[in-house]
């Protein structure tokens, strides 16, 4: 007799970390909140949201930056030799390096740091109930509909999103078929929506951790 329980998609978790972080000042890659390291904490948050397999993307630059930190904890660490090219090209690295029985793939930039494993979850169970889930891309919206992060991208789009050039923006995979593109509300959660890019912004996420701890 058949299992009841469906088969498990496998899901895969990239990591994007190999920005110069030119106006912030020093790579995101090293980003600190509070003087608690990033990185570390998004690798966990993919894994405990629901990925199977994570890959952290870095640049030269990024990971010299990481010298003096601890081992990070990721599947697989890989380097983008020309990060300047576009950050598409990380992605298309990245790509390369996912397991074949990956059935979906989370796409998260470093810079936005207070992505939480709820919110993961909410995503995946969304797109895992769309009519369509092989075609349907699916991103975290805020209640008022401003896009957020991660993007998770089936497989079948990822055979799309391999045809890029490294300067591609990745909102025209977004944007490629809005009938297969679900967006999935989420309240109380600023998390997704909220990234690092100067001293300034730096400062003010900060403070308001202070603020709320």
């Amino acid at each position: 007799m058949p299992s009841s329980n469906p088969k498990q998609t496998q899901v895969g978790g990239i990591l994007l970390a190999a920005g110069s972080g030119t106006r912030l000042g020093y790579p995101k890659a090293a980003l600190e909140l509070n003087g608690k390291w990033v990185l570390p904490r998004l690798v966990r948050t993919l894994r405990q949201g629901g990925a199977d397999h994570v890959i952290v993307v870095l640049s030269n630059e990024s990971q010299a930056a990481l010298k003096q930190k601890p081992v990070l904890e990721a599947d697989q660490i890989i380097l983008n030799p020309n990060p300047k090219a576009g950050r598409t090209g990380s992605i298309l690295l990245a790509l390369d390096a996912l397991p074949s029985t990956v059935e979906a793939c989370l796409i998260h930039p470093c810079d936005i740091p207070l992505l939480s494993p709820h919110a993961i979850t909410q995503l995946l169970k969304a797109w895992k109930t769309a009519p369509e889930p092989a075609k349907t891309l699916a991103r975290l919206v805020t209640p008022g509909g401003r896009g957020g992060h991660p993007l998770l991208v089936p497989k079948e789009r990822l055979s799309t999103l391999r045809k890029f050039a490294p300067g591609q923006s990745l909102r025209d995979l977004v944007h490629e078929n809005s009938e297969f593109l679900l967006n999935v509300p989420l309240a109380g959660d600023p998390g997704p929506f909220l990234d690092v890019d100067t001293p300034e912004q730096l400062q003010l996420l900060e403070s308001l951790l202070r603020t709320s701890s």
